[in-house]
């Protein structure tokens, strides 16, 4: 059988067996000719050619770079003289065991635009077939090769031609070669599924690309800000289906020469970002829609899952049309597809046209799937789509503007998700969720700008981060707000329609906007955008902004400095003539309007004091930085302090609610940092017996949860547990523990906070109702009938956590059967995470064991998740250090290059230190892998210095807080 492939023929194995043989014996004869001729020693790069006559290559070991250990290389942007048109792929994976591998061609149309005698591609992984490799004039003549070099550091493929390219010509290369279906989550990859009806196992291919693997699946110029136009060809089995990036034109079309593959051929692409092109070979199947925008809209799945997608089909599409309306810029694309992965190591990819998930973000199952799993998957899904137009339509030229890519999705996802479902009420959780959660490592020494220079692929990875995503989100809402909304969004609308299909640079956006907020009035003709944002983006960290009131005339002195915390007075003094910001200033007063959030006051650059007039009579308070718009802290005088925590004990509802949740956050923390007392500070708590709401309760628990975990091993944890059992008892009485009709979606995600403190509080009907409830799960005849499941879906974490907890290997061997047993992605994953909740010493040991070893029945994508939940448990914590030791080179194996994962690892492995002894062994932990620590180097390093910020922490604070925490209970006694 001869199959024709790219501009060559394929045979059958018994052809080519033939072949094979005739080959070795005139190689053979070749050899002894060699030898008694003499022929001279020629010099030149391997080829493999063995492969040309196999339809089915076997799997071989890829070329792997030489373990030297050498200085990390800056230079590894290519050359600029070639700019790709189109890319002609043609793939075909072979999803067979002991196979995995890919027959590839890759046929690329370049333009030159000035003199070269060199093609520079990026390859990795790949078996290139160097005497398949041909250049030449489009339309014209062959271009003459002279060698091929392979640079394995900067992953380079290099043509070297005897012959010049001239600039203003069209060339083009044609490659063969063979890529490899590994399970490593990264490239062209392979994930497996159990098939229920059958129990075999099914493997799909499936594509992450982001940040730089496209390389592994094809040959390219792998950069972000070269984008080119791609026509793909998928080749598969005929039982099984493929999607990429754009439809299908030409579905299972014989491949000549066999009747057990076919090719589907897809239309030709936009142009775009190696990145964003994507495939997936699969059995999978789909639900479809399409609404008045004429997009046709599936949602894929394993089959046995396809009654688990109804909710993302639902709110897809909706959210896909308000971003046409948001941005006032049409869809691009005529067909959006996602779909979930069983094996996938990010949360999603927002691969233009075909959005790949992994299962918790994408799918749910009503009755089975919590409250908290649809938010999360609206929030994912909302985040994924707005990248269709920021960071597909208009991408960032490099690596270094990052963070507009995921910063902007980061806020605009929250504006998505209300438009089409405002009862989750997601704009209030933006602060809690995003602006106070990245506080916590910005306010670090070892944090880092938010746009940062890459110049080494490891740093790219080493960038996708909480300050990214979360302070890129913050900042990007405070310009929405000090622009106003009306003028942001027509700049916006401006950027990608001027820059549509191109890459541009933060400073781009900031240039439509200025010209935007000039036209419109709305921003000073003296300021630009640009002046303001690179306070926020070209240096690290944040301010706090103090308030002292001049009670007499109605006046304020305001002052900026950095917040940090756990760093020494000569440290902040030397940051306070270092660092400053452009910062919008907003005030109100209790009783007042909390709805104007644009400023307007500045706070400039180098100013450090300012007089501001207009404060409200002595004896009212003044609240700063209205609905938290702006990314910073405030501060006030004691007295102004003093008046906020009693018109919260008299009137809380006279303060917005976001601004009540700022209070809280704001006053732990600047005590936490040793600019506000704690007595000060824990009064404005004191007022939460009457709270409801909440985010303000969200943020005061992630206040004190620090107190929490700083006390936990010591003397004073009791004294302490029982002053938050009155401070829970309330809200937790008041809600109880189980649902009711009237449960607001807040209501059911305070529920779950108050439900939590109080059992790891100790509090006895709470812990009772846990193990009653996980014990008639446990006599059910049919546990694994998920729907009659008796705990409550909403309250699933934190009941089987406390079960387990307080049992023995007989709830945590049942809780595993269910784990096994379950087609529900959301329900498997909370019963991993509450197996981590054990206290039996010798079933963590095994569970961390499990969590590395193949065929466990962990995956390879959650077993960051399992270590992590151990590290997480107070008797686990230093099992799970001591299993990261013990087995370094495996975890740096399998999670060392991931973007995300290593470093949440890491961060979770080695967060909570506060004693000297454990400080000194984390920097022993630094010191003897620093070479190896990858995209975790940050992440131990703000680890290292939470720790010393922790133990000054406790050398300052735990003895007269646990002098206060007495004083307390006797009170409440």
């Amino acid at each position: 059988m001869v199959e024709k492939y790219g501009d060559r023929y394929l045979v059958t194995k018994k052809l080519a067996l033939t072949l094979v043989v005739f080959a070795l014996t005139a190689c053979a004869a070749v050899g002894i000719l060699v030898y008694y001729v003499g022929v001279a020693d020629v010099t030149e790069t391997a080829s493999d050619s063995g492969h040309d006559s196999d339809p089915e290559p076997s799997a071989e070991p890829e070329p792997e770079p030489t373990t030297t250990v050498r200085a990390k290389l800056t230079d590894v942007r290519l050359p600029t003289h070639l700019v790709p048109l189109k890319y002609k792929l043609e793939l075909v994976p072979f999803i067979i065991p002991d196979n995995f591998t890919i027959r590839g061609y890759a046929e690329i149309e370049m333009n030159c635009t000035e003199a070269a005698f060199n093609i520079t591609l990026h390859a990795a992984d790949l078996s290139i077939e160097n005497d398949t490799v041909a250049v030449m004039e489009k339309g014209g003549n062959d271009v003459d090769i002279f060698n091929y070099d392979y640079d394995l550091d900067r992953e380079f493929f290099i043509i070297n031609l005897n012959s010049g390219l001239e600039a203003g010509k069209t060339y083009v290369i044609k490659i063969h070669y063979t890529a490899f279906l590994k399970d490593n989550l990264k490239g062209f990859y392979r994930s497996v599924y159990k098939d229920r009806t059958t129990g075999d196992d099914e493997y799909i291919a499936v594509t992450q690309f982001q940040a730089t693997d496209a390389r592994r699946a094809f040959p390219c110029f792998d950069e972000p800000g070269i984008k080119a136009k791609y026509e793909v060809s998928l080749g598969r089995r005929a039982e099984m289906s493929s999607i990429s990036n754009m439809p299908i034109v030409s579905e299972g079309v014989p491949m000549e020469g066999t009747t057990d593959y076919v090719w589907d051929h897809y239309q030709e692409s936009v142009k775009m970002s190696t990145y964003l092109v994507a495939f997936v070979v699969s059995k999978f199947k789909y639900e479809e829609t399409t609404r008045e925008n004429n997009v046709r809209f599936r949602i894929w799945s394993e089959p046995n899952s396809l009654d688990q997608t109804a909710y993302a089909r639902d709110i897809g599409p909706k959210i896909l049309e308000f971003f046409e309306s948001y941005f006032n810029v049409k869809f691009p694309l005529p067909k959006q597809d996602m779909i979930a992965i069983p094996d996938f190591g990010a949360g999603a990819m927002e691969n233009w046209g075909l959005i790949t998930y992994r299962e918790t973000a994408l799918l749910f199952k009503e009755g089975v799937s919590a409250a908290s799993n649809k938010q999360r998957i609206a929030i994912v899904v909302s985040h994924e789509l707005a990248h269709q137009w920021f960071g597909n339509l208009v991408t960032p030229s490099w690596w270094t503007d990052l963070w507009l890519n995921e910063g902007f999705a980061s806020y605009v996802e929250y504006l998505g998700v209300e438009a089409i479902q405002p009862e989750l009420k997601l704009l209030e959780q933006f602060v809690t969720h995003d602006l106070q959660d990245v506080f916590r490592i910005d306010a670090l020494e070892s944090s880092h700008p938010i746009s940062i220079p890459v110049k080494h692929p490891a740093e790219i990875s080493e960038i996708f981060d909480r300050i990214s995503y979360g302070k890129g989100a913050s900042i990007i809402r405070m310009m929405d707000k000090f622009l106003t909304t009306d003028t942001f969004r027509q700049g916006l609308t401006n950027y990608l329609t001027d820059l549509q299909f191109d890459s541009a640079e933060q400073d781009d956006l900031w240039r439509h906007l200025t010209v935007q907020g000039h036209k419109d009035g709305t921003l000073a003709k003296e300021m630009d955008v640009k002046t303001v944002m690179d306070t926020w983006t070209l240096q690290m960290g944040f301010p706090v902004v103090t308030v002292r009131r001049n009670y007499q005339d109605k006046t304020a002195t305001v002052t900026q400095q950095r917040f940090l915390v756990g760093t020494s007075e000569e440290k902040k003094k030397e940051d306070d003539e270092k660092y400053s910001w452009w910062i919008p200033l907003t005030f109100t007063s209790p009783g007042e309007s909390f709805a104007n959030t644009y400023n307007e006051l500045w706070m400039g650059e180098g100013e450090q004091t300012k007089e501001i007039s207009g404060m409200p009579d002595g004896g009212k308070a003044v609240v700063f930085n209205v609905q938290q718009t702006g990314y910073y802290r405030v501060n006030y005088d004691k007295d102004n302090w003093d008046l906020l925590a009693q018109q919260l004990m008299k009137d809380h509802t006279t303060i917005h609610v976001i601004n009540r949740a700022q209070i809280m956050d704001d006053a732990l923390n600047l005590a936490k940092s040793d600019l506000l007392d704690y007595e000060t500070a824990l009064s404005v708590t004191g007022y939460l017996s009457s709270e409801v709401e909440y985010i303000p309760w969200a943020s005061a628990l992630t206040g004190l949860s620090y107190i929490n975990k700083m006390m936990k091993r010591t003397p004073a944890y009791g004294d302490f547990k029982k002053y938050m059992l009155k401070i829970i008892d309330p809200i937790y009485t008041k809600l109880g523990f189980n649902a009711r009709p009237e449960d607001t979606h807040l209501d059911i995600m305070l529920r779950k906070k108050a439900v939590s403190w109080a059992c790891s509080m100790g509090n006895k009907d709470c812990l009772d109702k846990a193990r009653e409830n996980f014990g008639y799960w446990m006599g059910m005849v049919e546990p694994d009938v998920e729907e009659a499941n008796p705990v409550d879906v909403n309250l699933k974490y934190e009941t089987y956590c406390n079960a387990i907890s307080d049992g023995s290997n007989e709830e945590w061997d049942f809780a595993w059967q269910r784990y096994e047993n379950s087609h529900v992605a959301s329900e498997k994953s909370t019963i991993l995470s509450a197996l981590g909740c054990t206290k039996e010493v010798w079933l963590l040991n095994r569970y961390l064991n499990m969590s590395m070893t193949p065929g466990s029945g962990v995956r390879r994508q959650d077993g960051s998740t399992v270590i992590g939940g151990v590290a997480r448990n107070t008797v686990g914590r230093y099992l799970a250090f001591d299993f990261i030791r013990e087995e370094w080179d495996t975890v740096k194996e399998i999670y060392g290059k991931s973007s995300f994962t290593m470093a949440n690892l890491m961060g979770n492995i080695m967060s909570n230190r506060n004693t000297e002894f454990e400080i000194r062994n984390l920097r022993e932990f630094e010191k003897e892998h620093a070479s190896e620590l990858g995209t975790s180097t940050r992440a131990v390093q703000q680890a290292i210095e939470a720790g010393e910020a922790n133990l000054m922490w406790m050398k300052k604070n735990y003895e007269s807080i646990w002098r206060w925490l007495k004083i307390q209970n006797t009170k409440l006694y």
